[in-house]
Protein backbone atom coordinates (compact mmCIF):
# COMPACT_ATOMS: atom_id res chain seq x y z
CA UNK A 1 0.00 0.00 0.00
CA UNK A 2 1.24 3.50 -0.88
CA UNK A 3 -0.02 6.72 0.67
CA UNK A 4 -0.03 10.08 -1.13
CA UNK A 5 -1.23 13.32 0.47
CA UNK A 6 -2.87 15.96 -1.73
CA UNK A 7 -4.90 18.97 -0.54
CA UNK A 8 -4.94 17.61 3.03
CA UNK A 9 -6.47 14.35 1.86
CA UNK A 10 -4.55 11.08 2.22
CA UNK A 11 -5.01 8.59 -0.60
CA UNK A 12 -3.99 4.99 0.02
CA UNK A 13 -3.39 2.95 -3.12
CA UNK A 14 -3.72 -0.81 -2.71
CA UNK A 15 -1.55 -3.61 -4.07
CA UNK A 16 -3.23 -3.60 -7.50
CA UNK A 17 -1.53 -0.23 -8.19
CA UNK A 18 1.89 -0.90 -9.70
CA UNK A 19 2.53 2.86 -9.95
CA UNK A 20 1.18 5.64 -7.72
CA UNK A 21 3.34 8.77 -7.78
CA UNK A 22 2.82 12.44 -7.03
CA UNK A 23 3.59 13.72 -10.53
CA UNK A 24 3.75 17.44 -9.77
CA UNK A 25 6.43 16.79 -7.11
CA UNK A 26 8.43 14.24 -9.12
CA UNK A 27 11.95 14.85 -10.42
CA UNK A 28 10.74 13.90 -13.91
CA UNK A 29 8.26 16.80 -13.89
CA UNK A 30 10.37 19.34 -12.01
CA UNK A 31 13.54 18.71 -14.07
CA UNK A 32 11.58 18.23 -17.30
CA UNK A 33 8.53 20.04 -18.62
CA UNK A 34 8.14 21.82 -15.27
CA UNK A 35 11.08 24.03 -16.25
CA UNK A 36 9.13 25.35 -19.23
CA UNK A 37 7.97 28.70 -17.89
CA UNK A 38 8.51 32.35 -18.56
CA UNK A 39 6.84 35.67 -19.21
CA UNK A 40 6.51 38.33 -21.86
CA UNK A 41 4.69 41.61 -22.36
CA UNK A 42 1.69 41.50 -24.67
CA UNK A 43 2.43 44.15 -27.29
CA UNK A 44 -1.23 44.90 -27.86
CA UNK A 45 -2.37 45.29 -24.23
CA UNK A 46 0.93 45.98 -22.45
CA UNK A 47 0.01 43.33 -19.86
CA UNK A 48 2.57 40.93 -18.46
CA UNK A 49 1.74 37.37 -19.53
CA UNK A 50 3.09 34.50 -17.43
CA UNK A 51 3.11 30.98 -18.81
CA UNK A 52 4.21 27.69 -17.35
CA UNK A 53 3.61 23.98 -17.47
CA UNK A 54 0.80 22.49 -15.47
CA UNK A 55 0.61 19.04 -13.90
CA UNK A 56 -1.98 16.67 -12.50
CA UNK A 57 -1.45 15.65 -8.90
CA UNK A 58 -1.09 11.87 -9.23
CA UNK A 59 -0.05 9.47 -11.97
CA UNK A 60 -0.87 5.83 -11.44
CA UNK A 61 -1.06 2.45 -13.11
CA UNK A 62 -3.62 -0.12 -12.07
CA UNK A 63 -4.22 -3.38 -13.94
CA UNK A 64 -2.28 -2.12 -16.95
CA UNK A 65 -4.27 1.12 -17.25
CA UNK A 66 -2.81 4.60 -16.86
CA UNK A 67 -4.58 7.00 -14.49
CA UNK A 68 -4.07 10.77 -14.50
CA UNK A 69 -5.62 12.11 -11.30
CA UNK A 70 -6.35 15.70 -10.25
CA UNK A 71 -7.56 16.49 -6.73
CA UNK A 72 -9.54 19.55 -5.66
CA UNK A 73 -10.90 20.17 -2.16
CA UNK A 74 -13.48 22.97 -2.18
CA UNK A 75 -15.16 22.05 1.10
CA UNK A 76 -14.04 25.29 2.78
CA UNK A 77 -14.66 27.49 -0.28
CA UNK A 78 -18.37 27.51 -1.21
CA UNK A 79 -18.35 30.91 -2.96
CA UNK A 80 -15.21 30.21 -5.02
CA UNK A 81 -16.59 26.80 -5.95
CA UNK A 82 -19.80 28.21 -7.32
CA UNK A 83 -17.92 30.84 -9.33
CA UNK A 84 -15.25 28.55 -10.76
CA UNK A 85 -17.50 25.74 -11.73
CA UNK A 86 -18.58 24.51 -14.19
CA UNK A 87 -16.67 26.58 -16.77
CA UNK A 88 -13.15 27.39 -15.55
CA UNK A 89 -12.42 24.16 -13.67
CA UNK A 90 -12.87 21.75 -16.61
CA UNK A 91 -10.50 23.84 -18.75
CA UNK A 92 -7.93 24.09 -15.94
CA UNK A 93 -7.97 20.33 -15.36
CA UNK A 94 -7.83 19.59 -19.10
CA UNK A 95 -4.74 21.83 -19.44
CA UNK A 96 -3.08 19.96 -16.56
CA UNK A 97 -3.80 16.67 -18.31
CA UNK A 98 -2.44 18.01 -21.61
CA UNK A 99 0.82 19.14 -20.01
CA UNK A 100 1.12 15.90 -18.03
CA UNK A 101 0.79 13.83 -21.20
CA UNK A 102 3.52 15.89 -22.87
CA UNK A 103 5.70 15.74 -19.76
CA UNK A 104 5.41 11.96 -19.37
CA UNK A 105 6.18 11.28 -23.03
CA UNK A 106 9.10 13.71 -23.03
CA UNK A 107 10.57 12.34 -19.80
CA UNK A 108 10.03 8.77 -21.00
CA UNK A 109 11.98 9.49 -24.19
CA UNK A 110 14.91 10.82 -22.16
CA UNK A 111 15.28 7.72 -20.02
CA UNK A 112 13.65 8.84 -16.79
CA UNK A 113 12.86 6.58 -13.87
CA UNK A 114 11.30 3.21 -14.78
CA UNK A 115 7.82 4.22 -13.56
CA UNK A 116 7.86 7.26 -15.87
CA UNK A 117 8.96 5.15 -18.84
CA UNK A 118 6.17 2.64 -18.20
CA UNK A 119 3.59 5.46 -18.02
CA UNK A 120 4.90 6.95 -21.26
CA UNK A 121 4.61 3.56 -22.97
CA UNK A 122 1.00 3.22 -21.78
CA UNK A 123 0.20 6.66 -23.21
CA UNK A 124 1.37 5.82 -26.70
CA UNK A 125 0.02 2.24 -26.81
CA UNK A 126 -3.11 2.56 -28.88
CA UNK A 127 -5.11 -0.32 -27.46
CA UNK A 128 -4.68 0.54 -23.79
CA UNK A 129 -7.06 2.73 -21.82
CA UNK A 130 -6.03 6.04 -20.33
CA UNK A 131 -8.26 7.18 -17.46
CA UNK A 132 -8.59 10.74 -16.22
CA UNK A 133 -10.00 11.13 -12.72
CA UNK A 134 -11.03 14.45 -11.20
CA UNK A 135 -11.51 13.84 -7.49
CA UNK A 136 -13.43 16.90 -6.33
CA UNK A 137 -14.59 17.36 -2.74
CA UNK A 138 -17.43 19.85 -3.05
CA UNK A 139 -18.64 21.97 -0.13
CA UNK A 140 -21.53 20.67 1.94
CA UNK A 141 -24.96 21.43 0.55
CA UNK A 142 -26.25 24.65 2.09
CA UNK A 143 -29.79 24.74 3.46
CA UNK A 144 -30.93 27.22 0.80
CA UNK A 145 -29.39 25.26 -2.08
CA UNK A 146 -31.71 22.80 -3.79
CA UNK A 147 -30.08 19.39 -4.43
CA UNK A 148 -31.32 19.44 -8.04
CA UNK A 149 -29.50 22.72 -8.73
CA UNK A 150 -26.26 21.21 -7.44
CA UNK A 151 -26.75 18.08 -9.53
CA UNK A 152 -27.23 20.23 -12.64
CA UNK A 153 -23.92 22.13 -12.28
CA UNK A 154 -22.06 18.97 -11.26
CA UNK A 155 -23.30 17.24 -14.42
CA UNK A 156 -22.40 20.29 -16.51
CA UNK A 157 -18.89 20.30 -14.98
CA UNK A 158 -18.46 16.60 -15.74
CA UNK A 159 -19.79 16.92 -19.31
CA UNK A 160 -17.51 19.87 -20.05
CA UNK A 161 -14.45 18.02 -18.76
CA UNK A 162 -15.30 14.96 -20.87
CA UNK A 163 -15.70 17.22 -23.90
CA UNK A 164 -12.35 18.96 -23.22
CA UNK A 165 -10.58 15.59 -22.95
CA UNK A 166 -12.24 13.82 -25.88
CA UNK A 167 -8.98 14.21 -27.85
CA UNK A 168 -7.30 11.82 -25.39
CA UNK A 169 -9.83 9.41 -23.89
CA UNK A 170 -13.51 8.73 -23.28
CA UNK A 171 -12.66 7.40 -19.79
CA UNK A 172 -13.16 10.48 -17.64
CA UNK A 173 -14.49 10.27 -14.09
CA UNK A 174 -15.54 13.23 -11.96
CA UNK A 175 -16.39 12.16 -8.42
CA UNK A 176 -15.84 12.80 -4.76
CA UNK A 177 -12.57 11.26 -3.56
CA UNK A 178 -14.55 9.66 -0.73
CA UNK A 179 -17.10 7.70 -2.77
CA UNK A 180 -14.82 4.81 -3.80
CA UNK A 181 -15.50 4.98 -7.55
CA UNK A 182 -11.87 4.18 -8.39
CA UNK A 183 -11.03 0.68 -7.19
CA UNK A 184 -8.45 -0.19 -4.55
CA UNK A 185 -8.03 3.42 -3.38
CA UNK A 186 -9.25 4.88 -0.11
CA UNK A 187 -9.31 8.54 0.89
CA UNK A 188 -9.43 10.16 4.31
CA UNK A 189 -9.29 13.76 5.42
CA UNK A 190 -6.19 14.90 7.25
CA UNK A 191 -6.30 17.53 10.01
CA UNK A 192 -7.34 20.90 8.58
CA UNK A 193 -8.94 19.43 5.45
CA UNK A 194 -11.97 21.27 4.16
CA UNK A 195 -11.09 24.44 6.05
CA UNK A 196 -9.69 27.74 4.91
Amino acid sequence: MKAIDVERIRFEFGESWTVAEKWDDSRAFLDGIGKLKGEWTDERTGELVRVGSKAVDIVGVCEGRLYLIEVKDYRGYPIETKRRQPHALPLAIACKVRDTVAGLVGAGRLGAEPWVESCARLLVERKLRVHVVAWIADPDLRAAEPIKKREVWQKERSDRLKQRLSWLTPYVTVASPFDGRVGDVTAQSLPGAGQR
